[in-house]
């Protein structure tokens, strides 16, 4: 047997020795609380109460940062060309890349996206994938209640820069109205820093914006309901039909 021959046996041995290693669950573990650990050093990092320890927690982070340059070289020689045909591990080997060049400390809050990363653990855990699958499903849900509500607060904004805007600079133009009316719906200050003022002056204000509040909480309130049964019948896969 050539020397050629034997190397390239050894390669081959190796290679599934070490795709065994990194595609066990141990060390799918072990990254996930390593990619925990430095989310929590880097935000460690950004405290200027623990200023005095910035050095040790560079360090941290550094060696954080050689383990995955470290697990991606592993990866790529384990599993080739293989590898890059995944978007979890593409997603991955660029933010490494970017946090490994020399202006790392413009990058070194990319490194806190590998906390999406833990995604791709989430078939080991049944609980959390079907919380995940559900989550997933009542995004068109909330996608079409977005764009009804949108259209909703549009026309309810172009109403306020009708009837207020004269008066008053927080309905002076569509997109302060629009500002305005989000204080009114999330009930930030809206009563004092909003209504009432305008109330001085119209005192049939109150009408427009607890007509606004209620179409808006109702439409909310709708989405919320939908989304529970939506909820109970994929977690349970029974939910009677109601006829009216």
């Amino acid at each position: 047997m050539t020397l050629l021959a034997v190397l390239k046996k050894n390669t081959s041995r190796d290679k599934r020795r070490l795709k065994k290693l990194v595609s066990g669950l141990s060390f799918d573990y072990f990254i996930m609380a390593l990619i925990l650990f430095n989310a929590v050093v880097l935000g460690l990092l950004t405290s200027e109460s623990l200023a005095v320890y910035s050095n040790i927690l560079f360090l941290l982070d550094r060696v954080c940062l050689a383990i995955f340059v470290a697990e991606i070289v592993m990866k790529i020689f384990a599993f080739g060309k293989d590898f890059f045909k995944s978007g979890w591990n593409v997603f991955d080997f660029i933010v490494i890349a970017l946090s490994a060049v020399s202006l790392s400390s413009y990058f070194i809050v990319l490194r806190t996206f590998r906390l999406f990363l833990l995604l791709r653990y989430i078939d080991r855990f049944a609980r959390l994938k079907q919380m995940l699958s559900i989550f997933v499903g009542l995004i068109p849900s909330f996608g079409a209640m977005l764009l009804i509500y949108t259209v909703f607060f549009y026309v309810f904004a172009i109403v306020a820069v009708s009837l207020y805007g004269a008066s008053f600079q927080e309905f002076s133009s569509l997109g302060r109205a629009m500002f305005s009316l989000l204080q009114v719906f999330t009930l930030d200050g809206w009563a004092d820093g909003v209504v009432r003022p305008v109330m001085a002056v119209y005192p049939s204000a109150w009408a427009f914006f607890v007509g606004f509040l209620f179409v808006s909480f109702l439409m909310v309130l709708s989405f919320v309901i939908s989304a529970v049964a939506e909820v109970i019948r994929k977690s349970m896969g029974i939910f009677p039909k109601i006829k009216f």
